[in-house]
């Protein structure tokens, strides 16, 4: 019935090129996501993104491991395997690279605390020089009054 149809139409997730507003592109004749519209929620908590690490390691190890096996009883029949175990891989490099941004922030903490140390340091020392200098000032206005 038409009905169904419209329904069908309206529940299809299925991508229209023709749609201007469709976060996709065609490449070589080939649909795939357009990489500048797609919006990657950003996790921004390090201890999340270390348990992600943690879990997609122990992901890429398992994966591994299994390839080996495949590679021992079947070695021409790996493919499946491979493209999980390589996935796996791109996965954990993603959320490693969520690293660089707290450790680039991290850095850049610690670099100025340590600007901030040794200039107060060098302002203690310029203090102390300075009432030095006063005391020998004094103690020479002194000596020229007598």
């Amino acid at each position: 019935s038409a009905s169904s149809v419209a329904k069908k139409e309206e529940d299809d997730d299925s991508i229209d090129p023709d749609d201007p507003n469709e976060p996709v592109v065609a490449v070589f004749g080939e649909i795939v996501e357009d990489p500048t519209l797609v919006m990657e929620e950003e996790c921004h908590d390090p201890v999340e993104i270390r348990e992600n690490v943690k879990r997609l390691n122990q992901a890429v190890l398992n994966g591994f491991l299994k390839l080996v096996q495949k590679l021992v009883h079947d070695p021409n029949d790996n493919k499946k395997l491979r493209d999980e175990l390589s996935h796996n891989l791109f996965l954990m490099l993603q959320e490693c690279n969520k690293f660089r941004e707290h450790q680039a922030r991290e850095i850049l903490i610690d670099t100025l605390e340590q600007q901030l140390k040794r200039r107060e340091e060098g302002l203690k020392m310029l203090n102390t020089q300075i009432g030095e200098a006063d005391e020998a000032l004094e103690a020479l206005r002194k000596f020229r009054k007598n």
